[in-house]
């Protein structure tokens, strides 16, 4: 055994699943001398399985503090505004341009914006411009953030139980892995970031800490973090994406009437699988399972089929025990109670402090439901990769319904995702039917349905470029990498 000692702060449900639930702490549990979870409420029970190993502590991840540590600082949370909004101008860089422009929108529709916050504005958009521009500047910020901001908010926990390496989901652009890996360099501890996400490279912006080894999913994030994020190529290997691992494995999914059972849906009918978009960035979820609904009722489709909806995590997003989205779910159930061939299907969240965290059994529900649905349709994520895998048609939405006032803001709209890097690798790939407006909808549902091996060729481009090396070994190669660092 290894007489490592690795640190993993996580506090969001997505962290969680990518690190915890893969193959990945599987290995580094079994190899290191200890492994150091800090998580929201160590009391929880979803923590039960992992506090069965005796190599495995749990400690509490003061949010609380590191919360109120941002916000104690304007200068912070200025650098942090500006950061988010910078990557290498000198490549295409049109997403982070277009998460400038929505935020820019959404401010200046904002009347409520005095005179000196309009100058402030002005300032850092000067700043944004020039330090797209200067690589000096893009690293003048990231010294000062690391140099002034660098709290001793977990000291005590790096001081017990002196960790050797700090494993964290991001750049430190998901709060508040910065806090973590800032303390840990102070502190002369290696510092790991795994990429969580494919759009990870270039929707957070520049990194706002320093990493000893990234970890990402293909070349295409490699060349993404050395051009965009100014990060040396020595720092980067590739280890493919551990979460669809368990695709490879043939015993590890329901069966088809099993599935079916556990959904209630007519073992006679094949289903199209809707899988929705978050609701705080997509509010016309429930009217594209409308215009379905619609299609099946009146026997628009070539053949008979159930609709399953499965809803985002986030619409089970709580802030203070309440629940966010309660009005879209609402408006799920009302429609649900009046189409017997609609299936809701809600992933289960266990833990009230632990955001979108679902049991493992989530995974295999999910896998299941991939792996035997006639068709998958949804916006603009990253399920256009997993349904590749499984190499059923696949139709993206990139149409919106009715949004009433109280609900318009730039960022809810679908041209600024449809013109996002990642997602036009999708749309250019070959193997997605586009859906431009809801006159095409069902004739495109129409067209998948009859020929589900048209675009099989774009989905394998899609596999080629998204999925990465170590297929069905990943979260194995991704431990042995953090562990030769």
């Amino acid at each position: 055994m290894n007489k490592m000692t690795i640190m993993i702060p996580i506090n969001q449900g997505i962290s969680f699943r990518y690190i915890i639930q893969t193959d990945i702490f599987i290995e580094l549990q079994k190899k290191v001398k200890n492994i150091i979870l800090i998580v929201p409420d160590k009391s929880d029970s979803f923590y039960k399985d992992q506090k069965l190993f005796k190599n495995v502590i749990v400690e509490d991840y003061r949010q609380e503090e590191c919360e109120q540590y941002i916000l104690s600082s304007k200068i912070h949370r200025l650098l942090r505004r500006i950061r988010s909004f910078v990557q290498n101008g000198h490549y295409d860089i049109s997403t982070t341009k277009g998460h400038h422009a929505i935020f820019l929108k959404d401010f200046y529709n904002n009347n409520k914006a005095s005179y000196f916050n309009l100058f402030i504005l002005r300032i850092t958009n000067i700043i944004i411009v020039i330090a797209r521009r200067s690589k000096v500047l893009r690293k003048l910020i990231l010294i000062i953030e690391n140099k002034l901001f660098t709290p001793n908010i977990h000291f005590d926990l790096f001081n017990k139980y002196k960790p050797d390496i700090l494993l964290v989901a991001s750049l430190g652009t998901f709060d508040y892995d910065q806090l973590f890996m800032r303390q840990a360099r102070k502190n002369g501890v290696k510092v790991i970031s795994i990429i969580l996400s494919w759009d990870n490279t270039t929707t957070r912006g520049y990194p706002a800490a320093y990493s000893d080894l990234i970890i990402s999913w293909t070349e295409i994030m490699k060349k993404e973090l050395i051009q965009l994020n100014d990060i040396d190529k020595s720092k980067i290997q590739v280890g493919g994406v551990a979460l669809y691992d368990h695709y490879n494995n043939n015993n590890f999914f329901y069966s088809r009437n099993e599935l079916n059972e556990i959904l209630k849906i007519d073992k006679k009918l094949d289903f199209i699988f809707f899988a929705t978009k978050s609701p705080n960035c997509y509010v016309s979820n429930d009217y594209v399972a409308e215009l379905i609904l619609e299609a099946i009722n009146k026997k628009k489709l070539i053949k008979e089929c159930h609709l399953l909806v499965r809803l985002h995590p986030i619409f089970f997003r709580r802030v203070n025990g309440e629940m966010v989205f309660a009005r879209f779910l609402k408006d799920f159930k009302e429609l649900s109670n009046k189409n017997n061939r609609l299936t809701i299907n809600g992933p289960k969240i266990i833990s009230k402090a632990l955001n979108y965290s679902m049991p493992n059994s989530e995974i295999k529900l999910l896998a299941s439901i991939l792996k035997h649905s006639c068709l998958m349709i949804n916006i603009f994520s990253s399920l256009n990769i997993e349904a590749s895998i499984f190499d059923i048609p696949i139709i993206n939405v990139a149409f919106e319904g009715k949004i009433s006032n109280s609900l318009k803001k730039a960022r809810l709209n679908i041209h600024q995702d449809l013109n996002e890097t990642h997602n036009q690798r999708i749309v250019n790939s070959g193997g997605v039917k586009m859906v431009y407006n809801e006159q095409q909808l069902i004739p495109a549902i129409n067209e998948e349905l009859s020929s589900p091996s048209k675009r099989q060729k774009g989905r394998q481009n899609i596999l080629q470029n998204e999925t990465g090396p170590n297929s069905g070994i990943a979260g194995k190669k991704i431990a042995n990498l953090i562990l030769n660092c």
